[in-house]
C-alpha cells in the first residue's frame, strides 16, 4: 500500500513537473518570437540614422526643368482695335523653356518663343497715299481691307522671342508639398521680326511678364498653363506710328496664351542610402531610448524610432522614407499592432505656438505617408504633437526636429 501510494504520487509530481515544464518552454518560444521580431525591426532600422541638420541656405538641392507649350497670341499695335477685336487677331505659337529652382520659392529660367503675328494700319498711313486712293499693285491689294470707309493693310509676319526672367512659386510659400503651383515670373526680352510684305527685319528690346500654373500628374511631370504679356518697342510690328492726324504709340503690346507639359529632374539625392554632405550630416544620433511597459493585461510599448526633418520643414526627405517603409513592414505582418506618432520641434527657432503647428504638421506628413503610400489603416495611427514642451534629445536642439514612431502592440 505504501509503494502503491509512492508511486502515484512520484507519477503526479513528475506528470505536474512535465506540465509546467512545457507549459514555461512554450512561453519561452512565444516571448522568444516576440522578442526575435522587434530585434529583427531594430536590426533593420540601426542604432543611429543620419541627422538633417542643414543651413537654411542648403535646404533644397537645385531643381531643373524643361517645359513645351503650344498657345496662341495677339497683338495690339497702331489701328488694330479699329478692325477687329483683340482675340480675332490671335495666331499661333510655340515656346520651349528651361529654368533652375535655386530652393522652394526663388528660380530663374530661359525661353524660347516663335509665333506668327496680324496686324492692321491704316493704308495711307503706310503708303502716304489718300485713303481713297486704291490705285496700289496688286500685290500689294491683297492686302488692303476697307473698313468704314477706310482703307487699312493687313501685315502678317513671323518673330522670335528670347526671354530671361526670375521667377517665385507663391503656393510654395503657403504649402511646399501641394501639387499646384503658381509661378510669377518678370525680366527682359529680345524680339527679332522677320522679313515679309515689303518689310524689313526688325530687332526690339522688351519687358515680358507673366503666370504659369502647374500641376503636378507624376513625380517629374506636371501640365502647364502660361499667361504672358510683352511690352515692346513699336517698331516690332514694323511700322513706327499708323494713326493719321493721331497721337504715335510709344509701345507695342504682345499677349500670349500656352498649355504644354513640363518635366522636372534634380533637387533630390539619387539614392536612398548615399549620403549627400550639403544635406546630411554623416553623425551618429542615438535613438530615444526603448521602453519596455506591461500595462494593462497584454499590452507593450516598444521600439520607438524617428523620422527627421529639415529646420523649419514638415514634409519627408527622400532619405527618411527607407525608415518608414521598414516601419509600415513590420505592421503589416504584426496585424495586432498598432504605431504612435509624436511630433517635435527645436525650441530655439521658433515661438511656442509655430513650433507646436510645425509638430502637428510633421506628424500629418509621415501619417499621410502611412496611409497613402504604405497602406497602413488610419485606425491603426494614433498622433501626437509636443512642439518644443518636451526633448526628445538635450545633446543638440537641432536633433528635435523630429517624428518619433513608436509601436504599441496589443
Amino acid at each position: 500500500m505504501n509503494n502503491f501510494s509512492f508511486s502515484k504520487t512520484f507519477l503526479a509530481v513528475a506528470a505536474f513537473m512535465l506540465v509546467s515544464s512545457l507549459a514555461e518552454a512554450q512561453v519561452i518560444k512565444t516571448e522568444t518570437i516576440r522578442e526575435s521580431r522587434l530585434s529583427s525591426l531594430a536590426a533593420a532600422l540601426g542604432d543611429s540614422t543620419e541627422l538633417i541638420v542643414a543651413d537654411d541656405a542648403a535646404l533644397n538641392a537645385k531643381s531643373w526643368f524643361v517645359s513645351f507649350g503650344v498657345g496662341a497670341n495677339a497683338i495690339t499695335a497702331e489701328g488694330n482695335n479699329k478692325v477687329n477685336d483683340f482675340l480675332d487677331r490671335r495666331r499661333g505659337r510655340i515656346q520651349i523653356s528651361t529654368g533652375c529652382w535655386f530652393n522652394d520659392y526663388f528660380g530663374i529660367r530661359g525661353q524660347v518663343g516663335l509665333g506668327k503675328v496680324s496686324a492692321y494700319y491704316l493704308a495711307g498711313a503706310i503708303y502716304g497715299k489718300p485713303l481713297n486712293s486704291f490705285d496700289y499693285n496688286p500685290a500689294t491689294m491683297q492686302y488692303i481691307i476697307n473698313k468704314g470707309g477706310l482703307a487699312y493693310f493687313r501685315r502678317k509676319f513671323t518673330y522670335m522671342d528670347f526671354n530671361v526672367a526670375a521667377m517665385t512659386d507663391v503656393v510654395k510659400w503657403f504649402k511646399k508639398d501641394s501639387k499646384w503651383g503658381v509661378q510669377l515670373y518678370a525680366g527682359p526680352t529680345f524680339t527679332y521680326s522677320f522679313n515679309k510684305q515689303d518689310f524689313g527685319h526688325n530687332a526690339t528690346l522688351g519687358v515680358k511678364a507673366g503666370t504659369q500654373i502647374d500641376y503636378r500628374i507624376s513625380k517629374r511631370w506636371s501640365i502647364m498653363g502660361d499667361v504672358q504679356a510683352n511690352i515692346l518697342n513699336e517698331s516690332f510690328d514694323g511700322v513706327v506710328g499708323g494713326e493719321i492726324g493721331g497721337e504715335y504709340r510709344k509701345f507695342d503690346f504682345l499677349a500670349a496664351a500656352s498649355l504644354g507639359l513640363s518635366y522636372h529632374f534634380g533637387g533630390e539625392p539619387s539614392k536612398v542610402d548615399v549620403n549627400i554632405p550639403v544635406v546630411y550630416e554623416n553623425t551618429f544620433i542615438p535613438q530615444p531610448k526603448r521602453i519596455k511597459e506591461v500595462k494593462a493585461p497584454a499590452k507593450e510599448v516598444i521600439a520607438p524610432f524617428v523620422v527627421r526633418f529639415f529646420i523649419d520643414k514638415s514634409y519627408i526627405e527622400k532619405g527618411q522614407k527607407p525608415q518608414i517603409n521598414k516601419f509600415a513592414e513590420y505592421l503589416k505582418n504584426n496585424k495586432n499592432a498598432k504605431v504612435m506618432l509624436t511630433g517635435y520641434a527645436d525650441k530655439e527657432t521658433a515661438y511656442p505656438e509655430y513650433n507646436m503647428r510645425l509638430s502637428q504638421k510633421r506628424v500629418n506628413s509621415v501619417k499621410k505617408y502611412l496611409i497613402e503610400e504604405c497602406g497602413i489603416a488610419e485606425e491603426r495611427i494614433e498622433t501626437n504633437a509636443k512642439g518644443d514642451t518636451e526633448r526628445v534629445y538635450d545633446e543638440d536642439f537641432r536633433w528635435n526636429r523630429v517624428v518619433v514612431m513608436t509601436i504599441v502592440e496589443d
